[in-house]
């Protein structure tokens, strides 16, 4: 239910990370919140601990709407982070869309993506959907 909820972020062009990365941040981020205040006697507990991790998980997974600088143009580093979420955002809306591209062409077509989207967000690999075929490794040595 959580990753249905931030792939639409995601196909929103929200996201600045994969859905799967970003899924298991929220989910990570909500544990360690709900078990640390249950740990911690009530007297004791700091009431701004949940808003302030969720105002930090949202950082680290959403971009906000993009703003034009001083001169009226988005700055070049802020370039590199567009790329990398409309990446993210398409990555998203093809693995629900009927496609016209073969199988191989779809592979292709991620595998640029993913790099796109690792290029603008240096933070965080992407990671493959559950389900997403693995590319094959070499394991052959060299002598």
């Amino acid at each position: 239910m959580l990753q249905g909820l931030v792939a639409r972020v995601a196909k929103a062009g929200r996201l600045r990370v994969d859905v799967v990365h970003a899924t298991v941040l929220i989910h990570a981020a909500g544990t360690g919140v709900t078990l640390t205040l249950a740990a911690t006697p009530p007297e004791e507990r700091d009431a701004r601990l949940s808003e302030t991790m969720r105002e930090a998980i949202l950082n680290a997974v959403t971009v906000p709407t993009f703003a034009k600088g001083p001169s009226g143009r988005a700055d070049a580093a802020k370039a590199s982070e567009r790329v990398a979420v409309h990446a993210v955002s398409l990555r998203a809306l093809l693995t629900e869309a009927p496609s016209v591209l073969s199988s191989a062409e779809r592979q292709l077509l991620s595998d640029w993506l993913d790099r796109l989207a690792v290029a603008g967000s240096p933070r965080a690999p992407m990671r493959r959907s559950p389900g997403a075929p693995r590319r094959a490794h070499s394991t052959r040595r060299s002598k």
